[in-house]
């Protein structure tokens, strides 16, 4: 059945930096192709990645892709600098899951230039094309490889979901705070969390898990400034005390979040996806937070 329709599509070359829109990217064996194959790391390259959790102006950091796979950087204060791909000798770096990763160093004048954005010594490294990570066995609920991302090859969100979200939030707050990879307008609130397979253009989605989100989306994603919300609301609306569905042991991330978005697998590499695409929802699954609205519009489980 279809169900609405692609109205965003981003790809984050670097995690935890600012996403490119494009409008139509294709299917990669990791997720989608250019999005977080990059990531700053600390500075003994055997440890773990630094994102917005650690230094919130990362947000202000806009990456460009260049021909022959390198990256434009700009921020505020701080000179354009252009960085080509590494094609040095791998090292070996760790993921979000402690995985080790291999990579490689992007140089000293990228180094230094993120030294200056974060305040503390930092490298940028880059994973070859296609390679990614793999979740321990006992976790690997996606079935395939991710890029630098937390866990899932890809994040989808849905517009009216965020709008039933903005309505009962204390602040305003856009789509871009959830940093999800395709953006679907034209469903019903909470329509995506129960999307267990989907099909976009010619690419085939597995709605794996409702996405648990840590504290990135309350940064500002134009400024870097922390703020409230959207903690506030979802821990009204949208926390999970239990995830029954879920599979365990990932289930212990689930519960005790509060949830947005749906982490997906999806394939096969070389499809793609386009703005203006139909969603074509083939299989459905029980959501792990049903919900029933009351005539006031509050949340019912």
């Amino acid at each position: 059945m279809a169900s609405g329709t692609v109205s965003g599509l981003y790809v984050y070359p670097i995690k935890s930096c600012r996403a490119v829109a494009v409008g139509t990217a294709t299917v990669s064996a990791i997720g989608l192709a250019g999005d977080r194959t990059w990531q700053i790391v600390d500075a003994d390259l055997n440890s773990r990645g630094l994102t917005q959790r650690q230094h919130s102006n990362l947000a202000t950091v806009q990456p460009e892709p260049l021909a022959g796979g390198g990256l434009r950087l700009t921020a505020p204060g701080k000179a354009t600098i252009e960085v080509d791909r590494p094609r040095a000798e791998s090292i070996t770096v760790l993921s979000h899951f402690k995985v080790p990763v291999a990579a490689s160093d992007a140089g000293d004048r990228a180094a230094a230039w993120f030294s200056e954005v974060t305040g503390e010594p930092v490298r940028l490294v880059a994973m070859p094309e296609g390679s990614g990570w793999r979740l321990p066995e006992d976790l690997d609920i996606f079935g395939q490889n991710a890029p630098f991302s937390d866990a899932a090859p890809l994040l989808v969100t849905a517009e009216a979901s965020l709008d039933w979200l903005r309505d009962r939030a204390s602040e305003d707050f856009g789509m871009d705070r959830f940093r999800p990879n395709v953006v679907v307008s034209g469903t019903e609130p909470w329509e995506e969390d129960s999307w267990a397979a989907f099909a976009i253009g010619d690419a085939q989605l597995r709605g794996v898990v409702p996405w648990p989100r840590c504290a990135i989306p309350q940064i500002d994603q134009r400024t870097g400034d922390r703020r409230r919300e959207p903690a506030k609301a979802l821990r009204l609306h949208r926390w999970c005390t239990r995830a029954p569905t879920v599979s365990a042991p990932f289930r212990g991330i689930v519960e005790g979040s509060g949830l947005f978005g749906i982490g997906c697998a999806i394939g096969p590499a070389g499809a793609t996806i386009s703005i203006g695409d139909e969603v074509t929802v083939t299989t459905l699954a029980p959501p792990v937070l049903p919900m029933v609205e009351r005539s006031g519009g509050d949340p019912l489980r």
